[in-house]
């Protein structure tokens, strides 16, 4: 893909007289730093501006609707007026109904301008749950493919290949019923065996990971008083996402169900039960495409499997290989 453009979109939406939309941008920024913040200055340093540039921006807020945005009290830290919370409600509701559509369209624009500009590679738009196998792909298919990648819920990425968001959609299917059943849901919901089809991607070994020195060999274990279990990923103390991994590592939990390559690369301890098969879902008329094309290539290249034979508990010796839609409807690994 060409690089000597990005497609970026502006949420600002907050202006007034002699109050331009940059103004607006550092009072909502200096809003939501406050609502987490213990103090005003607290905030200014999270918002990237100084504490004397906070005071204005504050200030001309107050002006601009009328009531101050913030309750300043000696004694007490700083905390946001009914209003303030209003407004930041409002930058809240403008980026959670916009971010949907800017999404869209960043992956479009490329796409309607791929085929015309120089030395333009063809382009892909992945939505998928999340793997890491996803950067050993990327980094495979690079110098044939533009491999746009979103993470995102397996349902939501489906969903998005039915209404025409993207033109692969990944997502994983574990060999027990449950969790297989609910994948087979999500098929059902969003795609038709007449029109789609199925990659075979990978297969990952998903388990139990435990603290080295927890005693934690399997499930029952989790019932032991005082054991901290979690079951999704968290948040660190800077708000970035942990994975179960990086949170059991971190000392904040005992156990949760993760990934073999996960425990490994964090040195947990690992006990394996399921197998799960990862697929794309791609209409079969794409298959004639030049992107999808490229994509199997990448799949099927000893680059790609010598990259995810790296990762312990993968499997990429399937991948590249088409499948109905009933491949993932299975409960045990074919072989």
């Amino acid at each position: 893909m060409h690089t000597r453009f990005t497609v970026e979109f502006d949420h600002a939406w907050l202006a007034g007289r002699e109050f331009p939309r940059e103004r607006g941008r550092v009072l909502l920024r200096l809003l939501a730093a406050l609502a987490q913040a213990g103090s005003l200055r607290e905030a200014a340093q999270r918002s990237g501006v100084s504490y004397r540039a906070a005071w204005g921006a504050l200030g001309d807020g107050a002006r601009l609707f009328g009531a101050p945005l913030v309750d300043m009290q000696r004694g007490r830290r700083a905390r946001l007026s009914v209003l303030g919370q209003r407004v930041l409600a409002a930058d809240e509701r403008v980026r959670a109904d916009l971010g949907e559509h800017f999404e869209r369209l960043r992956a479009e624009i490329p796409r309607l301008l791929a085929d015309i500009l120089p030395g333009a590679r063809p382009h892909l738009a992945l939505h998928a749950s999340h793997d890491l196998a996803l950067a050993a792909l990327r980094e495979s298919s690079g110098k044939t493919l533009d491999l746009e990648i979103v993470i995102r819920g397996a349902d939501e990425s489906l969903a998005a290949l039915a209404r025409g968001e993207c033109d692969i959609a990944g997502f994983h299917v574990a060999n027990a019923l449950p969790r297989a059943a609910a994948a087979a849901a999500a098929l059902g919901r969003w795609l038709d065996p007449r029109k789609h089809t199925l990659i075979h991607f990978v297969t990952r070994e998903q388990g139990l990971i435990a603290r080295p020195g927890s005693r934690i060999r399997g499930v029952h274990d989790l019932a032991r008083p005082g054991v901290r279990f979690i079951h999704r990923q968290s948040r660190g103390a800077e708000g970035e996402e942990l994975s179960v991994a990086e949170t059991v590592a971190a000392g904040r939990a005992d156990a949760g169900f993760g990934l073999r390559a996960d425990a490994t690369r964090h040195k947990l301890a690992f006990t394996p039960l399921a197998t799960e098969r990862y697929f794309f879902a791609c209409a079969k008329t794409a298959l004639r495409g030049a992107a999808l094309k490229a994509l199997l290539d990448a799949l099927k290249s000893p680059a790609f499997a010598e990259r995810v034979a790296r990762l312990p508990g993968y499997d990429a010796s399937h991948a590249g290989k088409r499948e109905a839609l009933d491949a993932a409807l299975t409960w045990v690994e074919r072989s």
